[in-house]
């Protein structure tokens, strides 16, 4: 890759993170996007990988665009999003959480994703406490 040195950065920490080297930040799955789609699956991407890119815990986040694919991949990851219609489904931790319109959808998911990486990190605290 010859592309600006903060670029190839990024590309070298997704590289390690696809094969399970290295973990930091959010680890995005996506569809490649196709006609099932209920909400616009690049759009959505883009605008959350520049939301989210000072966060630096670990978590798995699965953007799929429709309800064929979306359950299977939502349930192994930590914040996952099904497209619907009218509502999209959120599922946290495997579980469905709550529905969000399309209008709402990337402000409410840069929450819920952040709302996830809070936990996670008090989680570690606890045990880091705990241990002492």
């Amino acid at each position: 890759m010859a592309a600006d040195p903060v670029e190839e950065v990024k590309v070298g920490w997704d590289m390690l993170k696809s094969l399970k080297l290295r973990s930091r930040g959010v680890n995005f799955i996506a569809c490649p996007s196709c006609s099932r789609q209920n909400f616009d699956v690049i759009k959505t991407m883009n605008e959350l990988e520049n939301r989210l890119e000072d966060v630096r815990t670990p978590i798995d986040v699965a953007i799929i665009g429709c309800v064929v694919n979306g359950p299977g991949e939502a349930k192994e990851v930590d914040v996952g999003l099904t497209g619907g219609s009218p509502n999209n489904l959120i599922y946290i931790d495997g579980k469905p959480a709550e529905k969000l319109k399309n209008e709402n959808l990337i402000d409410g998911l840069e929450a819920i994703v952040r709302d996830g990486v809070a936990k996670k990190e008090q989680a570690l605290k606890d045990v880091i406490v705990s241990d002492s």
